[in-house]
Protein backbone atom coordinates (compact mmCIF):
# COMPACT_ATOMS: atom_id res chain seq x y z
CA UNK A 1 0.00 0.00 0.00
CA UNK A 2 1.60 3.19 -0.71
CA UNK A 3 0.99 6.50 1.91
CA UNK A 4 -2.36 7.77 0.18
CA UNK A 5 -3.89 4.38 0.61
CA UNK A 6 -2.94 4.06 4.38
CA UNK A 7 -4.35 7.38 5.38
CA UNK A 8 -7.15 6.20 4.25
CA UNK A 9 -7.27 3.36 5.80
CA UNK A 10 -6.74 5.15 9.18
CA UNK A 11 -9.35 7.62 8.59
CA UNK A 12 -11.71 4.72 7.85
CA UNK A 13 -11.16 3.60 11.23
CA UNK A 14 -11.42 6.46 13.14
CA UNK A 15 -14.65 7.41 11.57
CA UNK A 16 -15.94 3.94 11.99
CA UNK A 17 -15.06 4.30 15.91
CA UNK A 18 -17.02 7.58 16.06
CA UNK A 19 -19.72 6.42 14.60
CA UNK A 20 -19.83 3.25 16.64
CA UNK A 21 -19.39 5.55 20.12
CA UNK A 22 -21.91 8.26 18.87
CA UNK A 23 -24.72 5.58 18.16
CA UNK A 24 -23.88 3.60 21.57
CA UNK A 25 -23.89 7.16 23.55
CA UNK A 26 -27.71 7.93 22.15
CA UNK A 27 -28.86 4.92 22.22
CA UNK A 28 -27.47 2.96 25.60
CA UNK A 29 -25.40 6.37 27.45
CA UNK A 30 -25.93 3.98 31.16
CA UNK A 31 -23.90 1.07 29.55
CA UNK A 32 -21.29 3.18 28.09
CA UNK A 33 -20.89 4.81 31.60
CA UNK A 34 -20.30 1.66 32.91
CA UNK A 35 -17.83 0.48 30.17
CA UNK A 36 -15.85 3.75 31.27
CA UNK A 37 -16.07 3.19 34.58
CA UNK A 38 -14.83 -0.37 34.46
CA UNK A 39 -12.26 0.06 32.28
CA UNK A 40 -10.70 3.15 34.40
CA UNK A 41 -10.86 0.71 37.44
CA UNK A 42 -8.78 -2.02 35.88
CA UNK A 43 -6.52 0.93 34.98
CA UNK A 44 -6.77 2.08 38.29
CA UNK A 45 -5.32 -1.04 39.40
CA UNK A 46 -3.13 -2.17 37.08
CA UNK A 47 -1.77 1.65 38.21
CA UNK A 48 -1.50 0.62 41.86
CA UNK A 49 0.25 -2.82 41.41
CA UNK A 50 2.89 -1.82 38.99
CA UNK A 51 3.26 1.04 41.98
CA UNK A 52 3.83 -1.23 44.30
CA UNK A 53 6.28 -3.61 42.57
CA UNK A 54 8.46 -0.54 41.65
CA UNK A 55 8.79 1.24 45.20
CA UNK A 56 9.95 -2.76 46.46
CA UNK A 57 12.36 -2.80 43.14
CA UNK A 58 13.63 0.79 44.52
CA UNK A 59 14.10 -0.15 48.41
CA UNK A 60 16.95 1.09 49.14
CA UNK A 61 18.61 2.46 46.28
CA UNK A 62 15.27 5.43 46.25
CA UNK A 63 15.66 5.87 50.23
CA UNK A 64 19.37 6.68 49.84
CA UNK A 65 18.64 8.61 46.71
CA UNK A 66 16.63 10.74 48.40
CA UNK A 67 18.62 10.92 51.74
CA UNK A 68 21.42 12.33 49.47
CA UNK A 69 18.96 14.47 47.76
CA UNK A 70 17.92 16.07 50.56
CA UNK A 71 21.10 17.09 52.30
CA UNK A 72 22.43 18.38 49.44
CA UNK A 73 19.26 20.65 49.03
CA UNK A 74 20.10 21.31 52.96
CA UNK A 75 23.58 22.34 52.57
CA UNK A 76 22.60 24.59 49.67
CA UNK A 77 19.98 26.36 51.12
CA UNK A 78 22.00 27.14 53.72
CA UNK A 79 24.54 28.90 51.58
CA UNK A 80 21.87 31.10 49.39
CA UNK A 81 20.21 32.13 52.93
CA UNK A 82 23.56 33.58 54.57
CA UNK A 83 23.26 37.21 53.75
CA UNK A 84 25.85 40.03 53.22
CA UNK A 85 25.77 41.63 56.55
CA UNK A 86 27.94 40.89 59.50
CA UNK A 87 25.49 39.77 61.77
CA UNK A 88 24.14 36.80 59.24
CA UNK A 89 27.63 36.40 58.87
CA UNK A 90 28.87 35.80 62.53
CA UNK A 91 25.52 34.10 63.57
CA UNK A 92 26.20 31.49 61.00
CA UNK A 93 30.01 30.78 62.27
CA UNK A 94 28.81 30.90 65.63
CA UNK A 95 25.93 28.03 64.69
CA UNK A 96 28.33 25.98 62.11
CA UNK A 97 30.72 26.12 65.55
CA UNK A 98 28.15 24.73 67.85
CA UNK A 99 26.55 22.14 65.61
CA UNK A 100 30.13 21.14 64.79
CA UNK A 101 30.44 20.38 68.43
CA UNK A 102 27.09 19.03 69.01
CA UNK A 103 26.97 16.32 66.39
CA UNK A 104 29.31 13.73 64.97
CA UNK A 105 30.82 13.54 61.33
CA UNK A 106 28.71 11.46 59.22
CA UNK A 107 31.00 8.86 57.51
CA UNK A 108 31.02 9.09 53.42
CA UNK A 109 28.71 6.93 51.34
CA UNK A 110 31.81 7.14 48.82
CA UNK A 111 33.83 3.81 48.26
CA UNK A 112 37.38 3.85 46.44
CA UNK A 113 37.55 1.17 43.51
CA UNK A 114 41.19 0.03 42.85
CA UNK A 115 41.87 -0.13 39.80
CA UNK A 116 45.02 -2.22 38.01
CA UNK A 117 47.17 0.92 37.53
CA UNK A 118 50.15 -1.18 39.10
CA UNK A 119 50.29 -4.01 36.56
CA UNK A 120 51.90 -3.52 33.19
CA UNK A 121 50.04 -4.16 30.42
CA UNK A 122 51.10 -6.99 28.03
CA UNK A 123 51.16 -5.49 24.40
CA UNK A 124 52.72 -6.04 21.66
CA UNK A 125 53.39 -3.21 20.20
CA UNK A 126 55.53 -0.41 22.24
Amino acid sequence: MNRRGVNGFVFAIILLGAVGLITTLVSNPLWLLKQIAIYAAIGFGIYLIYRLFMRKRMGQENTSYAKAAKQSKRRFDDRSTRGSNVRNITHAKKSTKTSAIKKKKQPSHLTVIEGKKGKKKNRAFF
